[in-house]
């Protein structure tokens, strides 16, 4: 609850005493004013062990276990007294006001006009929502506008534990200033303490009253060191632009880089979101092979991210993200990626129709990258159709249609355009298994104006190809239990058979570059992740599953298949793992016999050399207050994919959490190909009643043009109650607040 709140919550429950002594007096006795008559439409109930009513003075007298309810609130004191003639209210002796909400509020004396307009409380306390507090030796309320409150204090911990120690941190000041209309707190001379020791001074600053949820001003700045940066400091500034669109715009300033401005814009309308970033930075240049000294230049980047829907069919939208050079992002901590993606597409959803356009951009900031190869798709496009077959039970047509445009600024262009139709067919078999039917035709056109190898220029060309397939799966769920297991055995089967009618000339491989046999596309047509490429001949895949579940989530489960085809083709290049008659075994195997242990490991294993091509573990042990987490990393050399050599790689994290309050932890990243360490990093989080303490430190031993070896070091300080933490715990024996108030 804001300090505008318990003020108005404490002097309103006072001037509620006003309706009340005129019920408890003699009929004829004078009403209230009307200024008050307001706030005395709700049913009161007013008890004390002594109540008087003068009627010369027309003054009321409550004493003794004084208690009034209204509303929801209660007020309680020793005594009260309500004249009626000067529309005064005084309550005295441990007034305590509980709200509706679950508030207290505290103060020794009460005295305030009917109207609420005018008054005071004197040695006034709060407990507020999340066990926060607020106290001031005196509250003054002027004008129904404004309230002064004289040496207040905030803190969200124990005011004071029983060994006299302060709390960990308060806020005080001479005065503190609220006005009502414009929702303003404005302190003087604040002070703030951690542990009863000064740290910062402030002769006067302002900010919105917690009923405010949007204002222009300062956020709370941040700051840290870095190898790159230095020193840095941040200090945002938040400006309301409407109730749908705020800017936030940060200058950051950095001791070994220089300064830097971001800027990001919001907007919210009733059809969607728009997001727009921009940085600009006064900064050392960006340097592909650092050595000599580096001058200051101007570097920065644009950001963008739009997502819209008229209606529920369409969606459209973009996103944008474009960097003066490859290392400025990383630099300022704005982003990690290595390549930026722009794009403007448009989405149409009809039942289990589909249509998607868009036009797609790259930035690479990998070293080696040259952006003249990196192609621009304008446009993509993708539809897909399916219909139902009404005269064959689960049978239903299908049509897949593809376009894609890619040009470079330098080298290889290409345009394709695909069609593919298929008839399926899928149902329940006699005995519970499952089977799945498709027969397709698809035809690819192409024009091509480059050397699709070299990926530059060469000579304008056009190729075409058919590639018509058949595809069957089967597979049979059989389930059992023992005792509270249940199990699954589920063997399956999959033939493919397909041909290509096309050219003699080389095609482009523009979309099939990247592809990953695992148990995942075990059963699937192809392998391939795109057009561009496609299997061929005969294709025969069989597999199995297996699963073992118990109640309370223990699992045991897993994968097990392989490729055969009689007639290998040379489309799979070395390493793959499909490129021989058998292919690779592949496998996935679940295990969480546990709660202390849940494990996954997925492998593939060459037959005839028996050597594992790929070890992939990732694996938590331990009990919820000590968790060793592992990935373990290992795959063969695949040249066609860019990797010459096996990868090797152990990432390991352990953290250590005795109690909710506290908990550490580190992990590190090794390289076992090449013997070295890549990256640690350690850190701890502790939480107290009142106050978070968030550390952490970073070392990477990787390079990136004038990126070296980093270290970075963070830390952040929570205080509960402010900045949306929450405050908890408590120190039996403390002092009141208003105590420390007065002291």
């Amino acid at each position: 609850m804001s300090v505008r709140s318990w003020i108005a919550a404490v002097l309103a429950g006072a001037v509620l005493l006003a309706p009340a002594a005129s019920r408890a007096g003699a009929t004829g006795s004078p009403p209230v004013r009307r200024s008050a008559e307001g706030l005395a439409r709700e049913p009161m109930l007013l008890e004390a062990d002594r109540l008087r009513y003068d009627f010369a003075r027309r003054v009321v007298t409550a004493e003794g276990r004084v208690r009034l309810e209204s509303a929801g609130h209660v007020l309680t004191a020793d005594r009260l007294v309500y004249d009626a003639r000067a529309d005064l209210v005084r309550a005295e002796g441990r007034v305590t006001l509980a709200t509706a909400g679950g508030q207290v509020f505290y103060g020794e004396k009460v005295e305030l006009t009917g109207d609420l307009r005018e008054g005071f409380v004197r040695h006034a306390a709060a407990r507020l929502d999340g066990g926060a507090r607020l106290a001031a030796n005196l509250a003054i309320r002027l004008g129904g506008r404004t309230t002064i409150l004289e040496r207040a204090v905030f803190s969200s911990c124990p005011v004071a534990c029983p060994n006299g120690r302060p709390p960990l941190w308060r806020l005080r000041a001479a005065r503190v200033i609220h006005d009502a209309e414009r929702r303003t707190l404005t302190y003087e001379e604040v002070v703030l303490e951690l542990g009863g020791v000064p740290v910062l001074w402030l002769p006067r600053f302002s900010h919105p009253d917690p009923t405010v949820e949007r204002r222009t001003g300062f956020l709370v700045p941040d700051g840290g060191t870095d190898t790159e940066l230095g020193l840095w400091l941040r200090t945002p500034f938040f400006v309301v632009l409407a109730p749908n669109r705020d800017l936030t715009l940060t200058p950051m300033l950095a001791t070994s880089q220089g300064a830097m401005l971001r800027a990001e814009l919001r907007d919210l309308e009733t059809f969607g979101l728009t997001e727009l970033g921009a940085s600009l930075a006064w900064a050392k240049e960006h340097v592909a092979n650092p050595g000599r000294p580096r001058k200051r230049t101007l570097r920065g980047h644009l950001e963008g991210r739009g997502r819209y829907a008229v209606r529920d069919e369409d969606r459209f939208g973009f996103d944008f993200a474009l960097a003066s050079d490859d290392t400025y992002l990383d630099t300022f901590r704005i982003s990690d990626e290595d390549v930026l993606e722009s794009r403007l597409f448009y989405e149409r959803f009809d039942g289990r129709d589909f249509l998607g356009v868009e036009t797609v951009g790259f930035q690479g900031l990998r070293p080696g990258d040259d952006q003249g190869r990196i192609p621009v798709a304008t446009p993509a496009a993708t539809v897909h159709l399916r219909r139902a077959l009404g005269m064959v039970r689960g049978a239903s047509w299908t049509f897949d249609g593809d376009l894609l445009i890619l040009s470079r600024r330098d080298g290889l262009d290409t345009r394709r355009l695909v069609g593919e139709g298929g008839l399926e067919w899928s149902g329940l078999g006699r005995f519970g298994d499952l089977w799945r039917l498709r027969a397709s035709l698809r035809g690819d056109l192409y024009w091509i104006d480059g050397d699709p190898a070299t990926l530059g220029g060469g000579p304008e060309r056009t190729a075409a190809r058919l590639v018509p397939q058949f595809h069957a799966g089967w597979s049979w769920p059989l389930v059992t239990t023992t005792g509270r297991w249940s199990h699954l055995v589920e063997p399956s089967l999959a033939v493919t058979v397909g041909t290509v009618r096309d050219s003699d000339d080389p095609l482009p491989n523009e979309d099939s570059l990247s592809f990953e046999f695992d148990e995942t596309n075990l059963f699937a047509p192809t392998r391939f992740s795109g057009f561009d490429r496609v299997e061929r001949g005969l294709r025969l895949a069989w597999g199995v599953r297996f699963e073992s579940v118990r109640p309370g989530g223990l699992r045991i489960g897993g994968t097990l298949g392989q490729v055969i085809r009689p007639d290998p083709a040379d489309v799979f290049p070395r390493g793959s793992g499909l490129e021989g008659t058998f292919s690779d075994l592949v496998g996935r195997l679940d295990l969480r016999p546990h709660d202390w242990l849940e494990a996954t490991y997925r492998f593939r294993l060459h037959l005839p050399t028996s050597a594992f091509r790929r070890n992939d573990v990732a694996a938590l042990l331990g009990p919820s207050w000590l968790r060793l987490r592992l990935n373990y990393v290992e795959l063969s050399d695949e040249p066609a994919a860019g990797f010459t050599r096996r990868r090797e790689q152990l990432l390991a994290g352990l953290r250590l959490a005795p109690s909710a309050r506290f908990a550490l932890g580190g992990q590190i990243r090794y390289d076992f190909r090449d013997d070295e360490l890549l990256s640690w990093s350690a850190g701890f989080v502790w939480r107290g009643a009142c106050l978070s303490l968030t550390a952490g430190i970073e070392r990477r031993f990787t390079s990136r043009g004038e990126l070296r070896d980093e270290t970075t070091f963070r830390v952040r300080l929570g205080l509960a109650g402010l900045g949306g933490e929450e405050a908890g715990g408590d120190c039996s024996g403390g002092r009141p607040m208003r105590e420390v108030a007065e002291r």
